[in-house]
């Protein structure tokens, strides 16, 4: 794996049409292997406090995403074209299920980086939570 610049850009648009922009720029690794990518880093804005959550996220050679989060805040969700996912989102306070569901994603990684962009829903027993437009750029370092 190289080192890398990870920028995550992600707006959260609630049911009543606020929007949220949450963006991170860490140092992280990066590869390439067979038409697939695995990204890795590090961030602590997803518990506010200074604990850090390592995420990785894999692009599949098929076009799925898988996003994994290890810490006090651990999930994995899979973002698929079309398709909802159901993952088990575990916090200090107990767990909960919630829906992802894929409604577009561009792949332009390639070898030395480039950006990743998914536009998914997020719901929780059924009910829309939010949409979400997350976009993953890496750079060489």
């Amino acid at each position: 794996m190289k080192d890398v610049l990870v920028k995550v850009k992600t707006v959260q648009i609630d049911d009543r049409g606020e929007s949220d922009t949450i963006e991170l720029t860490a140092e992280g690794k990066f590869a390439e292997k067979d038409g697939s990518y695995l990204i890795k880093y590090s961030d602590a804005f997803i518990s506010g406090d200074n604990e850090s959550i390592q995420t990785t996220v894999k692009v599949g050679s098929d076009g799925a995403v898988s996003v994994t989060r290890s810490g006090s805040y651990q999930s994995r969700f899979v973002i698929e074209k079309q398709k909802r996912c159901n993952c088990l989102y575990q916090t200090p306070y107990g767990t909960m299920t919630m829906g992802f569901y894929g409604e577009k994603i561009e792949n332009n990684l390639n070898k030395n980086g480039g950006e990743l962009s998914l536009r998914y829903t997020v719901d929780v027993n059924g009910s829309e939570l939010n949409r979400n437009q997350m976009t993953i750029t890496i750079k060489e370092v």
